[in-house]
């Protein structure tokens, strides 16, 4: 438990650090692109306009002055109202949060399917099977999401209509999930293909294996309990990066099929020049990664029990 507890302390050490160094890079990217008050304002703004949004914002402060207010505020994750909507930057994602998960959960459950199809042709060297689902996930992989989701929605939407193109109607309406959710899994569920596929080959082909078939086991019993378990980190490292492209992906997604989550939100912001609402997305954006990051660390000790908290 020591252990564990230090490992803890030292990820979330960390954590927060990479974090602060993200917010402090944004301070100064923002900064860089030109002048904040000028982006956040429309055209043919007046001086008067200009005057008042840089003492709204605090941008007539010195500049060591504005870094140390920014870093305050981004300590309690507050970066200021949303230029546009004129309610808390951060409000807006909290609102937007539980629709991209919602969608990140969906893909992710999807491209699953990914593992048990990478067992089977791992089962079926040079079979078939084998042949069509190695050479679709590597197309699958070759693919850019994007061009998947506009084929989807010419052939589900458009052609058949059996799927609306965008939009979202709740968390119980799950026609309007599906083409975005699968269409956002595509990519992963290939590489899960292949991940496991290999790694599966990979422990077929051991000393062990050889003895377990001569000790008169079962096939099923050699994959379940040796086979898949000793193959089963490969699969979860990659789970945890599959899992943050998928919320990194979901701000194409998101845009494409119109759905309200943070990806669009971010989208949206960087459209409209609102710099408070692009800060507070990309922060949360960054920090829902490393929590997702940091329960996949968490679990390799439960799969393997030779993994060791140091």
């Amino acid at each position: 438990m020591d252990a564990l507890r230090r490992y803890i302390v030292r990820r979330a050490a960390g954590s927060i650090l990479t974090l602060l160094i993200l917010v402090v890079a944004l301070f100064f990217a923002l900064h860089a692109l030109g002048d904040p008050v000028a982006l956040m304002l429309p055209d043919g703004y007046t001086a008067e306009q200009y005057s008042a949004l840089e003492h709204e914002l605090g941008y007539d402060q010195t500049l060591p002055a504005q870094f140390v207010d920014f870093m305050q505020g981004a300590l309690h994750f507050d970066f200021g109202d949303s230029i546009r909507r004129g309610t808390p930057a951060i409000e807006s994602v909290l609102q937007a949060l539980p629709k991209t998960l919602f969608l990140g959960a969906f893909a992710v459950l999807v491209s699953l399917i990914g593992i048990p199809l990478g067992v089977l042709a791992a089962t079926r060297p040079r079979s078939w099977f084998d042949t069509v689902i190695n050479s679709a996930s590597f197309a699958l992989i070759s693919a850019p999401n994007f061009w998947i989701a506009l084929l989807g929605i010419y052939f589900f939407s458009v052609k058949l209509g059996v799927l609306p193109t965008s939009g979202f109607n709740g968390y119980g309406d799950f026609k309007y999930l599906i083409l975005p959710g699968v269409v956002l899994a595509m990519n992963s569920m290939a590489r899960f293909i292949q991940i496991t596929r290999n790694a599966v080959m990979e422990e077929l082909a051991k000393q062990y294996v050889q003895t377990a078939n001569a000790k008169g086991l079962g096939t099923t019993t050699i994959l379940g309990l040796h086979v898949f378990k000793n193959a089963s980190i490969s699969v979860l490292t990659v789970l945890g990066d599959e899992i943050a492209s998928v919320v990194n992906g979901s701000v194409i997604m998101e845009t494409i099929f119109g759905w309200p989550g943070m990806g669009y939100l971010m989208v949206t912001a960087i459209q409209q020049r609102d710099l408070p609402l692009v800060t507070a997305t990309v922060v949360s954006a960054a920090a829902l990664v490393m929590v997702i990051n940091f329960i996949v660390d968490m679990t390799y000790s439960l799969v393997d029990p030779r993994i060791r908290f140091r």
